[in-house]
């Protein structure tokens, strides 16, 4: 019985810490693309970049309140990857503080799991 009730404070707190860990970026097993949107020097990058793809990548964003924007971006060559590298800010509406979801695609397929950012006021 105390083991039972261990496992279950334990996964009680797995499932209260889930939401701050937020993934910012994902490589696929086979390392064939990796997707981020994360920030750097206060600047948040939305980045692709892969050594197996070319032509365009659909990023689409979801802000808090739901609304999706998506644009459409070419690779361009970067050394010995491909890669696009979007500045957040320049291309899709800042809708305030909360959560907001990166997807990226290649045609309708979508590209490893949905990452996220927070903005604060």
């Amino acid at each position: 019985m105390r083991r039972f009730v261990l496992l279950a404070a334990i996964a009680g707190a797995l499932v209260a810490v889930a939401p701050a860990a937020a993934k910012t970026s994902y490589c696929s097993p086979t390392g064939d693309y990796c997707t981020s949107v994360a920030r750097v020097k206060g600047v948040r990058y939305l980045r692709f970049s892969t050594f197996s793809v070319r032509g365009l990548v659909r990023i689409c964003v979801k802000d808090p309140t739901t609304r999706r924007v998506c644009h459409s971006f070419r690779l361009r060559k970067a050394g010995d990857l491909w890669r696009v590298k979007v500045i957040w800010k320049r291309r899709y509406p800042n809708r305030g503080t909360g959560t907001y979801r990166v997807s990226f695609f290649i045609g309708p397929t979508r590209l490893g799991p949905v990452l996220s950012f927070t903005q604060r006021p």
